[in-house]
């Protein structure tokens, strides 16, 4: 459960495919509607969504390695998306924003590409406690509250909140399994008493670009 294999490689997440299309059966994006996934990995996403939902998907990432040769996936920072002021029906981040130390800049960069009430997603890692920058690869870890007053403050409109953090106990259960304890807390830069504090959750957010006054 979570790691998925296809043409363009792999997913590494919580619920694999799961909270994507739970993310696309809230927004019901038209054929051919054009989206954008920030810190795209392999590709495995805009994958899907092109094969799945026949829309225009495009990935951008910083660090495409192999899976740079495709056409529709872009090789550029977040903080300066090289597409139009416009451009896009839906902009997707999964297991990303966490990971951006310039998250406005970013949410800024979103909401100039998308269209009048485009849709923002957003997948990731929260707070069910104390909200913490970890140097593992987690990043930050913001509650709740804080993400949606984040979106707020930078043009959107949070309209759907739902917890997947089942998903996530899964995932992780899978990694001690394979990595062993003490390798697995290693890896995501804290110790047990620390992530006990944090109560890591998984969530997804649906938000809305607000409208120009």
């Amino acid at each position: 459960m979570g790691t998925i294999k296809n043409a363009t490689g792999q997913i590494n997440r919580p619920g694999g495919f799961i909270i994507t299309d739970k993310a696309f059966s809230i927004c019901s994006f038209p054929a051919k509607a054009k989206i954008l996934d920030l810190g795209c990995g392999s590709g495995a996403t805009v994958e899907h969504l092109n094969l799945r939902y026949g829309l225009e998907a495009f990935g951008l990432d910083n660090n495409l390695g192999m899976s740079g040769n495709q056409s529709n996936l872009i090789w550029a920072a977040a903080e300066e998306i090289p597409f139009p002021s416009g451009s896009f029906d839906g902009v997707l981040m999964e297991c990303s924003l966490s990971e951006m130390d310039n998250q406005a800049v970013v949410l800024k960069e979103c909401k100039r590409v998308l269209k009048a009430g485009g849709h923002l997603i957003i997948s990731d890692l929260y707070s069910r406690g104390e909200p913490a920058k970890l140097q593992g690869c987690l990043g930050h870890i913001n509650t709740q509250e804080y993400l949606v007053a984040l979106m707020a403050e930078n043009g959107f409109t949070s309209e759907h909140f739902e917890d997947f953090t089942d998903h996530l106990t899964a995932f992780w259960g899978q990694m001690i399994f394979a990595q062993g304890a003490k390798a697995f807390y290693c890896s995501l830069g804290a110790d047990p008493e620390t992530m006990k504090r944090i109560k890591c959750g998984y969530f997804l957010m649906v938000a809305r670009k607000k409208a120009q006054l």
